[in-house]
């Protein structure tokens, strides 16, 4: 059976450029997500609607959904939150992050604590069918600019985010995602 968001025959996803090739498209997807990042609006309210246009926003040039929940199950190391239950989990994920006042008047160390189980649970939402990693490091950089804090998503090497993903995940240890958003964490003035 076909996948319904990919090419008949493939599982190359339907691109608005018509990229039939999947490393072409990874290309293509991850330099129009990189520059749309560059020019993110600071202002997103600490919402699911904020959540969802930073997701908009980035993979615009990409696919017609973008912004939009998956509606289909999917995981890769095991499965997602179900299509249909996205949407409440997300309106109770930030509901939760609402409840704490958007983590506003932590210091960084309990930001970092705060941050990491609010990212791990949002991942394993994995509310988009693309881009969540890249979606979920740019409202945690939106997160913590908007809580007082500056995070350098340079210093978060892709692998040590995965893993911690991956162990939230699986373990609900939000340790390893702590100490990778508390390694990205600068400390007032600039320096790390």
């Amino acid at each position: 059976m076909d996948h319904p968001y990919c090419y008949p025959g493939t599982d190359v996803l339907r691109n608005k450029e018509d990229i039939r090739d999947g490393e072409e498209l990874e290309r293509f997807e991850r330099v129009a997500s990189a520059r749309r990042l560059e020019t993110l609006p600071h202002d997103l309210a600490i919402t699911v609607d904020g959540f969802r246009e930073i997701h908009r926003y980035m993979l615009q040039d990409v696919y017609d959904w973008a912004g939009e929940y998956r509606g289909v199950d999917t995981g890769r190391t095991g499965p997602f939150c179900l299509a249909r239950f996205i949407s409440h989990n997300m309106d109770a994920r930030f509901a939760a992050i609402n409840a704490e006042n958007n983590l506003r008047g932590l210091a960084q160390r309990e930001f970092a604590e705060r941050a990491a189980e609010h990212m791990c649970e949002l991942n394993a939402i994995h509310c988009f069918l693309d881009g969540n990693g890249r979606a979920l490091r740019a409202f945690l950089q939106l997160l913590a600019a908007q809580a007082g804090h500056e995070i350098d998503l340079a210093r978060i090497e892709p692998t040590a985010w995965n893993a911690a993903a991956i162990a939230g995940y699986h373990a609900q240890d939000y340790r390893p995602m702590h100490k990778v958003i508390a390694g990205a964490l600068m400390e007032r003035g600039g320096d790390p």
